[in-house]
């Protein structure tokens, strides 16, 4: 068995030569990337810190541009705000900008899609900015997944989405989820597989979430594995946050993946959710959205979800 399915890594545009140097690495090594201008510019629990950061990620973007000279192998996609937020014009002037400066982007992924509209109204500003770029919508609220089927069914005649994206971490906390499920277990799948068959009849690629664990190559292997034999035609790509786990060979002898039931004793749950906040909050770096621990990135969405759980169970 060999890998057949591309990766996609993101990259936090607030650390621009940082990035620089990873999306060139990363090019040579046949991965795709990501430049985030949302979720990793952020400080959930401080909105100027928040506007500073979003600032910081566009200008992280244009001064690559300003920079571009290295040939890629790959493609660069750009995550822009959403569309209802006050960022949102910014980014994609950004993004135009970095475009007339001969940076070779390939398309922007869309968050929190939950109407065609979205999609059709991001298509009529790349016209009227003479520029043609994919659009990537993600699919990361509970109306955008119930949607899901009707915009693509919306797309059939103009053909503008090439791509879908899943958002999990967003979507567990509009969904009011907790705990989050994660690959190892069957409510994540449950989760997945309604919308990878739409997806999928649509004749659509699917990006699946990104990976969790920076640390679990094999979790990472094996559970892509179980995706690409949930549904064997389905075109997809795996996507990830760190370059050592999009960098890491495929196994010669790839294990099994055997999901199991999440946890439902209430006290491990509160336990896990004082942890998951604890853990957070130690490994912030410089007051940005997500924490590490020694085994996975904690996203903002997370430990959100993790409050209000605690909140319902102190009243």
């Amino acid at each position: 068995m060999k890998q057949t399915f591309p990766i996609m890594q993101y990259l936090p545009l607030t650390r621009p030569r940082a990035c620089q140097y990873f999306l060139n690495k990363l090019s040579r090594n046949g991965v795709h990337c990501a430049l985030d201008l949302e979720d990793s510019a952020q400080d959930p629990f401080d909105l100027e810190k928040t506007k500073t950061l979003k600032q910081e990620a566009r200008r992280g973007l244009l001064q690559i541009s300003d920079t571009f000279e290295d040939p890629l192998q790959t493609k660069i996609y750009i995550r822009v705000n959403s569309i209802d937020t006050e960022y949102f014009e910014e980014d994609i002037d950004a993004v135009i900008q970095s475009i007339n400066n001969g940076m070779p982007i390939t398309g922007i992924i869309l968050p929190k899609v939950e109407h065609y509209k979205n999609v059709e109204t991001v298509r009529e500003i790349f016209v009227s900015n003479n520029v043609d770029l994919e659009i990537i919508p993600i699919v990361e609220t509970s109306n955008g997944y119930k949607n899901l089927s009707q915009v693509l069914d919306s797309d059939k005649d103009s053909n503008l989405i090439s791509k879908v994206q899943y958002g999990h971490f967003d979507y567990c906390l509009d969904s009011n989820l907790w705990p989050f499920p994660d690959p190892n277990h069957i409510e994540f799948w449950d989760i997945i597989k309604p919308m990878i068959k739409v997806i999928s009849d649509h004749g659509k690629v699917y990006l699946h979430t990104p990976f969790p664990f920076p640390n679990n190559s094999e979790l990472f292997w094996s559970s892509t594995i179980y995706l690409s034999n949930l549904m064997p035609k389905l075109d997809f790509w795996a996507t990830t946050l760190n370059h050592d786990l999009s960098l890491s060979e495929f196994p010669e002898n790839p294990s099994d993946l055997k999901p199991s039931f999440l946890i439902k004793d209430h006290e491990l749950l509160i336990e896990k959710a004082r942890n998951i906040s604890d853990s957070y909050y130690k490994g912030r770096a410089n007051k940005r959205s997500f924490g590490v621990s020694s085994t996975r990135f904690i996203p903002p969405h997370q430990v959100l979800a993790a409050m209000k759980f605690l909140a319902r169970i102190d009243k």
